[in-house]
């Protein structure tokens, strides 16, 4: 296991070197507690203060997933878009409040008002911008092709025809499967985690993830699953923080704080980190 959370940790180094600026990195906040007692939870706000609310869907590790015992980086939710999010909170001198909900619907939750922003490891694609305003890129993926580690008749994207493949519902995932594999079937799920679960059971035949997703399942399940990658198919990716189209306000302060964290070298910091956490 330490020979697979080593080989993974500089893989996704590599990985973020090649994509991203590479500043010397800072360690994240309390990165030495989290590790023992998880993350820090932040004091509780005075009331006083406005409320900022983050949609999310907290089963997208590293990205945004429930801690240990409750304790995670704000309240009981942990990951690198929790700790931008708390960021972005400070920043602007507001109390942050989380929002976990299904992926597919974080878009229309930000359309109506009960959110704020969107922080949820999500692609900014042509038709997500006609809803939204995304801020400017802070994260590189691609995405991966997981199946079980005794199958070798899936090398590639066209593999998958005649299969049974699990994607996250309203993922790019999911839009890459729909309109590109012609699969016996398309298993949708609400959580990467239940797809995960239903691979290793035998009741689907492959899973399409974001690429630093993959990674982590597969490290922590090295024994069973692994990875097939089929870059001529899958193109490049860039996450972004949605607002609601009318909030430019809010818009230019994320921003800010994307710019500070990218810099600094914090979110490549959070991603090494958090790699790490949870394969181990």
């Amino acid at each position: 296991m330490k020979k697979v959370l080593i080989a993974l940790i500089l893989v996704l180094t590599l990985f973020l070197v090649a994509c991203a600026p590479t500043p010397t990195p800072t360690p994240p906040p309390a990165a030495d507690d989290a590790a023992d007692n998880g993350d820090e939870v932040p004091p509780e706000g005075d009331g006083q203060r406005p409320v900022i609310v983050m949609g999310t869907n907290a089963g997208f590790e590293p990205f945004e997933f429930i801690a240990d015992y409750g304790q995670g980086r704000h309240g009981e939710f942990s990951g690198i878009d929790v700790a931008i999010a708390v960021r972005i909170a400070e920043h602007i001198g507001a109390d942050l409040e989380i929002y976990d909900t299904e992926f597919a619907s974080l878009i229309m939750e930000l359309q109506t008002g009960r959110i704020d922003f969107i922080a949820a490891a999500m692609t900014i694609r042509p038709d997500r911008q006609e809803m939204a305003n995304f801020s400017d890129p802070y994260f590189t993926a691609t995405q991966y092709i997981i199946v079980p580690i005794d199958n070798d008749s899936v090398s590639s994207v066209q593999d998958l025809d005649g299969l049974i493949v699990g994607v996250q519902l309203g993922t790019t995932g999911d839009i890459f499967v729909t309109e590109n594999v012609e699969a016996e079937s398309v298993a949708r799920y609400n959580r990467v985690t239940e797809a995960v679960l239903d691979l290793m059971g035998g009741s689907i035949d492959a899973v399409v993830v974001d690429s630093a997703v993959a990674q982590l399942v597969v490290a922590r399940y090295s024994d069973r699953l692994s990875i097939v990658r089929d870059d001529q198919a899958f193109a490049q990716e860039f996450y972004g923080i949605a607002v609601h189209l009318d909030n430019l306000e809010l818009l230019e302060q994320i921003n800010e704080v994307i710019r500070e964290m990218t810099e600094a070298g914090e979110i490549e910091a959070l991603f090494v980190y958090y790699a790490a956490y949870l394969a181990d």
